[in-house]
C-alpha cells in the first residue's frame, strides 16, 4: 500500500495548507530528482558522446543508463527512443518527418490537445492533406464501431491521445492499434497523461509513434520522449539534422560543391535522431524519476488515484449546480475530473478556490478548444475547472475540495 504521508515528505513544494491539484499540467518533483540535477552540474558536468576524458565518459554513462530506463519503461529498445524537449516537440517532429501528399487523410478526435492538432493543420495548409474528426461527445467515450467507419483507403495516419487531458477518459489504444495495423495505417499515441499513471507497452499498443513528457511524471521540465518503431527510425530521414545525427567520418563528399545529403552517412540508432547536445541533466533526472515511480509501483499509484477519484466523483455528483464533464463512472477516468459550477465562469471558480481555499486547480479550455466547441452552448465561457490527482494527494485534500465547491455552488443563481 502507498504510504502517502511518508511520501509527501519527499516533495519540497508540499508545505502548509496549500493543495496542489494540477499534476495533469505538471507534477511536483521529489528532492531525489532535484539532487540528481545538482549532482550532474557539480560532479561530472560535461557533454555526452563528445570526449574520451573521464567527465564526458561519466556523463555519457549516466545519460545512456537513463535512456535505457526510459526504453524499458514502455517496453521499447534503446534504438527506438528519441530524446526531445517535450511532448509537443515530439509530435511536431513526427509531423515534419512524415511524407504526405495532397488528399491524404489524418484521423484525430475532438479530445486532442492543441499539440496534437496544430502540427496537422499546418500540413493541411501546406500540403493539402485532409483532417477528419471522431467526436466522442461530452462523455469522451469511444465507440470503436463508429470510429472504424471513419477509416478509409486514404487514411495515412491516426493520431490520438491515450488519456484525455480534459476529462481523464481513456482511449482504447490497443484496439485502435489493431484496426490501424490491419489497414497499414500509421498510428501515433499522445501518452503524456498515460505514462505517469500506468505501465505502457508499445508492443501491445501496436503504435508506430508514442510521445510523452518527463515533467508530468515527477521529472524535470525540458525533457520529452518520442518512441519511433525501429523500422521507421531506420528508414525515415529525421526532420532535425546536425551535430550527432551524421557520421562525418563516413561521409563521401569529395568537395564543397559535391556535398549532398545523399552522400551523408547517418549515425547509428538512436543517435541518428538526436540532433545537437541533448538535455543531459534532464535525461538523467528522468531516469531517477522512473526509479522513484517504479519503486512506488504502478499498481499502487493506480489504486491510490482511483480511490481519490471515486471519492471526488461521489462528492461532486451530490453537490447541487455542479456539471461534470467526461465519464460519470469513476472507474472510467484516470486521475482527472473536470466540472463547472452553475453559471460561474471557470476562471472565477478557479480564482475563488485559490484565494479563499488555497486549492490549486486549472481553469480554462486546457488547450482542447475543439472539445468545448462541441459540448458547450455558444456564448458561454469556454472551458471548465479541472482537478487532477497524483501520488502525493490525500483523501483529506479531496474532502477540502468538495467542501469548497459546495460553498461556491451556493453563489450561483
Amino acid at each position: 500500500m502507498l504510504n502517502v504521508q511518508k511520501l509527501r515528505g519527499d516533495f519540497p513544494t508540499i508545505n502548509g495548507q496549500n493543495i496542489y491539484f494540477d499534476s495533469v499540467a505538471s507534477s511536483l518533483t521529489p528532492m531525489v530528482v532535484v539532487d540528481s540535477i545538482i549532482e550532474y552540474y557539480t560532479k561530472y558536468r560535461a557533454n555526452v558522446h563528445r570526449g574520451n576524458y573521464d567527465l564526458s565518459m561519466q556523463a555519457s554513462e549516466k545519460f545512456e543508463g537513463a535512456v535505457m530506463k526510459i526504453a524499458k519503461l514502455i517496453n521499447a529498445s534503446l534504438e527506438e527512443i528519441v530524446i526531445t524537449s517535450n511532448t509537443t516537440h515530439a509530435i511536431n517532429e513526427v509531423a515534419l518527418t512524415l511524407d504526405f501528399k495532397e488528399g491524404d487523410e489524418i484521423l484525430l478526435s475532438s479530445l486532442e490537445h492543441s499539440s496534437n492538432l496544430i502540427p496537422w493543420l499546418r500540413l493541411q495548409k501546406k500540403v493539402g492533406i485532409k483532417t477528419k474528426w471522431y467526436n466522442p461527445g461530452k462523455l469522451g467515450l469511444f465507440d470503436l464501431n463508429e470510429f472504424e467507419k471513419m477509416l478509409t483507403p486514404k487514411t495515412k495516419l491516426v493520431t490520438l491521445t491515450f488519456v484525455s487531458n480534459v476529462l481523464g477518459s481513456v482511449v482504447p489504444v490497443e484496439e485502435v492499434g489493431k484496426l490501424c495495423k490491419a489497414r497499414g495505417i500509421l498510428f501515433l499515441v499522445d501518452a503524456a497523461q498515460a505514462v505517469p499513471h500506468f505501465k505502457i507497452d508499445v508492443k501491445k499498443i501496436g503504435c508506430d509513434f508514442l510521445a510523452f513528457s518527463s515533467h508530468k511524471m515527477l521529472g524535470p521540465t525540458g525533457l520529452g520522449v518520442l518512441y519511433i518503431k525501429k523500422e521507421h527510425a531506420e528508414n525515415m530521414m529525421p526532420a532535425f539534422l546536425g551535430g550527432g545525427t551524421i557520421n562525418t567520418a563516413e561521409c563521401h563528399c569529395l568537395s564543397l560543391d559535391s556535398c549532398d545529403i545523399d552522400a551523408c552517412t547517418f549515425s547509428e540508432l538512436p543517435y541518428k535522431w538526436l540532433a545537437g547536445t541533448p538535455p543531459i541533466s534532464e535525461t538523467i533526472a528522468t531516469g531517477v524519476a522512473i526509479d522513484y515511480l517504479t519503486g512506488i509501483g504502478y499498481d499502487n499509484i493506480h489504486e491510490h488515484t482511483a480511490n481519490l477519484m471515486s471519492r471526488a466523483m461521489k462528492g461532486l455528483t451530490s453537490i447541487k449546480n455542479v456539471d461534470i464533464y467526461g465519464p460519470l463512472k469513476a472507474e472510467q477516468r484516470n486521475s482527472i475530473v473536470s466540472f463547472n459550477v452553475g453559471d460561474l465562469p471557470p476562471s472565477e471558480v478557479g480564482r475563488i478556490l485559490n484565494e479563499e481555499f488555497q486549492i490549486s486547480v486549472r481553469a480554462g479550455d486546457h488547450c482542447a478548444v475543439n472539445y468545448f466547441k462541441d459540448v458547450q452552448a455558444e456564448g458561454t465561457a469556454p472551458g471548465n475547472v479541472r482537478a487532477s490527482f497524483y501520488v502525493y494527494n490525500t483523501e483529506e485534500e479531496v474532502d477540502r475540495l468538495l467542501n469548497a465547491v459546495e460553498k461556491i455552488s451556493k453563489l450561483t443563481v
